[in-house]
């Protein structure tokens, strides 16, 4: 994707919500809780929610410090007006029902608060590969178009737009497999599949420096 800056998280957040220090932020579809921590170390006092129970045992395990609760984005349990800050991270798209999601990151932010939503732009580089996994083409569009009609309807205000790019590290075919279907259920690649997804993983694959 030409003329996109290349943002590792840290550098996203930072540029794009400033200093969050002792700030209440809220990560929503937490997962496995890294960038809930990561907003801790920031200077927030973070929580995160997520509405697998197994993968917020081990975001719990991984982070004791920080609280984790399990909760769908749809039906978050805290009260209105409670965070300065709330975040989905390649989540949005994951709610059963993202209108209702954004309308509840919305309740549970302060008036003069901020959301911010990471999502992807399909079809992005590594749709040639996960394709043989997972096709989120139509889902990431029905995420965007969520957003736009949140905007348009006056429950949200779009401030700022960044387009950015990231790396995806995995060094095989092996890892990158294990990565997607780890993600959720239902997902595997279908052995008829695997010569190509092998193939189209060495065409998309760079090294670092290149």
């Amino acid at each position: 994707m030409p003329d996109r800056p290349f943002l590792t998280t840290e550098d996203l957040l930072r540029q794009t919500l400033g200093d969050i220090s002792g700030l209440h932020t809220l990560d929503i579809g937490a997962g496995t809780g890294r960038l809930t921590q990561m907003l801790a170390q920031l200077g927030a006092t973070a929580v995160g929610a997520e509405p697998n129970p197994d993968a917020v045992a081990k975001a719990q395990e991984s982070y004791p410090n920080i609280r984790f609760v399990t909760a769908p984005a749809e039906t978050i349990p805290f009260d209105t007006d409670t965070f300065d800050i709330a975040i989905f991270s390649l989540s949005l798209h994951h709610a059963s029902d993202m209108d209702a999601a954004l309308q509840e990151a919305r309740r549970v932010t302060k008036p003069d608060g901020r959301l911010l939503v990471i999502e992807p732009e399909m079809p992005d580089p590594l749709h040639p590969v996960v394709r043989f996994i997972v096709d989120e083409t139509t889902i990431c569009a029905q995420a965007q178009a969520a957003l736009d009609e949140a905007v348009a309807s006056g429950h949200l205000t779009r401030t700022a737009t960044l387009p950015f790019a990231d790396k995806y590290r995995m060094e095989t075919p092996a890892e990158m497999i294990a990565d997607l279907v780890s993600v959720g259920s239902g997902r595997v690649l279908k052995e008829e599949d695997r010569e190509a997804f092998e193939t189209a993983f060495h065409a998309a694959h760079h090294r670092d420096e290149d």
